[in-house]
């Protein structure tokens, strides 16, 4: 008798869906994401068995509950990489878009990872990610004793292919998928990329930004806005300091950045601020000038032992070319 086996996610949503996996394959069209740690070897170089699986068991439930908030399954967990899928068991307009959406968190929880890394005396996690949309065929392989699920299609492979060369928390996804949230997304080709690695075949873009779509507040968002996640330096103009930290929005009224406690670095309303900008194509400036205009403490949701300030910050200088950019989801977002 054959035994099937199915990831947990996806057994879940058969279940409230009343529908069934068919054993002999049928083609479906999904939206895949990889993610991996880039230099995964150093973790062993660095730490003893038992700290190495906290880390990674830490790390895969930062991803887990990222894949499940946006409504993915996980097919796969192995090493320091995973695959999620959107479009199982049946495709949703928006799965190209909660792709790239969870992307953008993945990213932003390498962040807020930070504090916990270092307190047990780590370094920063890196990751790269790959997203491929398309249609695959969805099945099972192996022995009649054990027949687990799997998915095989061009775009599973294009999401492999491009994980493997993004680095630095980088998202790269296929033309397929920039087509379904390029009115949503700020995208940058990256075809000499490619091209470097031998994938000429692969027209891809890298993610820099995502519109922030929430029902809950659509109605009276008075500023379009761009999740980008990003990492960059942050001067402090009265005292000359300057840290990192994150870049987590961008919009007509301002920036919403991230910052882990410092002792010696402090941002207060009304302070200052200068940004190293050269890593964010879409405000097309080095730097930008701004003023705090509001902090607050983040609240975690229990896995991070940390303490961080959420602050937001009024943007001195912005060009009528940037807050087009910026605008141009206005109509995108009515895809959603």
């Amino acid at each position: 008798m054959d035994m099937f086996h199915l990831p947990p996610d996806l057994e879940r949503k058969l279940i409230e869906k009343e529908m069934q996996i068919k054993g002999e394959g049928e083609m479906k069209k999904i939206s895949v994401l990889f993610v991996d740690i880039i230099n995964f070897h150093n973790l062993f170089k660095m730490h003893d068995d038992k700290t190495i699986l906290a880390i990674i068991d830490l790390y895969f439930r930062v991803l887990e509950s990222i894949v499940k908030k946006y409504d993915g399954i996980i097919p796969w967990i192995g090493g320091g990489g995973l695959m999620a899928v959107w479009g199982l068991p049946a495709m949703q307009k928006s799965d190209a878009y909660n792709a790239v959406r969870a992307a953008i968190e993945m990213r932003m929880e390498m962040f807020h990872l930070i504090p916990e890394l270092v307190r047990i005396g780590s370094l920063p996690l890196e990751i790269g990610i790959g997203i491929g949309t398309g249609k695959a065929i969805s099945g099972f392989v192996g022995p009649s004793a054990r027949r687990d699920f799997t998915l095989v299609g061009s775009c599973v492979n294009r999401g492999d292919r491009l994980k493997s060369i993004a680095s630095d928390n980088r998202i790269f996804i296929d033309k397929t998928t920039a087509g379904e949230v390029k009115l949503l997304s700020y995208l940058l080709p990256i075809q000499q990329i490619t091209k470097k690695y031998g994938m000429d075949d692969i027209k891809a873009y890298e993610v820099e930004g995502i519109y922030e779509f929430n029902p809950e507040f659509e109605s009276v968002r008075r500023h379009p806005r761009f999740l980008v996640a990003k990492i960059i330096g942050i001067t402090r103009v009265e005292s000359k300091q300057r840290k990192a930290g994150l870049i987590k929005s961008i919009s007509e009224g301002g920036l919403g950045i991230e910052l882990h406690d410092h002792k010696d670095f402090i941002l207060n309303i009304g302070d200052k601020t200068i940004f190293d900008s050269r890593q964010l194509s879409l405000l097309g400036r080095d730097e930008v000038k701004g003023v705090v205009i509001r902090k607050e403490e983040y609240k975690s949701d229990g896995i991070f032992r940390l303490k961080t300030w959420d602050i937001g910050v009024r943007m001195m200088e912005l060009s009528e070319e940037v807050i087009k950019r910026l605008q141009r989801v206005a109509v995108g977002k009515e895809i959603m």
